[in-house]
């Protein structure tokens, strides 16, 4: 089992196989451009009545149950991401690509980013991401994580719904299902790579409405992008530059997200404008 950093590959092993299977929702393996190759691995080793963390031959926690196994993964995996890009802003929004154009879409949690994401790439874009994008001075690039799908979203994704439930699934402590979901799986590409940012789309949602399109000025985009930006403890100044550098070279727009198929002409014609 494979997960990625911008730094590193990460190996997950085990020899048990309802482990396997657990961390099989961590499991990333896009393709990363100029990434460096180096390697880290850790062990799941079951004894006894719980199970060892071992990285790198150093055991770092014992846990009894796998969902607390999962839940570790994941917060380490996230550690060894932010280590890969010290210094940068980390911009919540899905990056996709349609040629060699990108775009940025952001949103309050829970607004729609990954099933519009998804919808994009059935329509031919290229995803990168839909959770994480690093901010630079000399553009974005963004975390590698497979896309987080909830079970309650598939009614909006009813061509990719068989495929996604045999995805990777999570469940949580009161039975709700999230599935790591490959684009690939759905029938698009999976490339990252280190860029600028052609267009911004500022998602509101308009759950059971028509989906509708309008300019924003610059410094609204820059408003809305500073509120979903997670700032570090170093280079809190050079985030916020790198913020006014994007919104100065991309177009920036307002989506009232309602109805997938008007957004997704909606978004064609953003990047067309």
């Amino acid at each position: 089992m494979t997960a990625r950093t911008l730094a590193q590959r990460i190996v997950m092993r085990t020899t048990k196989q309802e482990a396997f299977e657990a961390i099989r929702f961590h499991d990333c393996d896009p393709e990363i451009v100029g990434a460096p190759t180096g390697e880290l691995v850790l062990t799941i080793d079951p004894f006894r009545d719980r199970y060892c963390i071992v990285e790198e031959g150093i055991n770092v926690e014992e846990v009894v149950a796998l969902k607390s196994v999962v839940d570790h993964l994941h917060s380490r995996l996230f550690s060894f991401s932010l280590k890969a890009r010290p210094h940068a802003g980390l911009l919540h929004a899905a990056s996709l690509r349609r040629g060699n154009r990108r775009i940025l879409i952001a949103g309050s949690q829970a607004a729609g980013k990954t099933t519009l994401a998804l919808r994009l790439v059935r329509a031919g874009y290229d995803l990168e991401g839909d959770e994480h994008v690093f901010l630079e001075q000399d553009g974005v690039i963004v975390r590698p994580r497979a896309c987080r799908v909830k079970e309650t979203s598939l009614a909006l994704l009813p061509e990719a719904a068989e495929v996604i439930r045999s995805a990777p699934v999570y469940v949580d402590d009161f039975g709700h299902k999230t599935f790591n979901v490959d684009p690939r799986m759905i029938g698009g590409s999976w490339r990252i790579e280190q860029g600028n940012v052609d267009c911004v789309i500022v998602l509101r949602p308009n759950h059971g409405g028509r989906s509708s399109l309008q300019h924003m000025p610059p410094m609204a985009v820059a408003k809305a992008l500073v509120s979903e930006l997670g700032l570090r403890e170093f280079g809190r100044g050079a985030s916020i530059a790198a913020i006014a550098a994007l919104v100065s070279r991309a177009k920036g727009f307002d989506l009232s997200l309602g109805d997938h198929v008007t957004a997704v002409k909606c978004i064609d014609r953003a990047l067309d404008d």
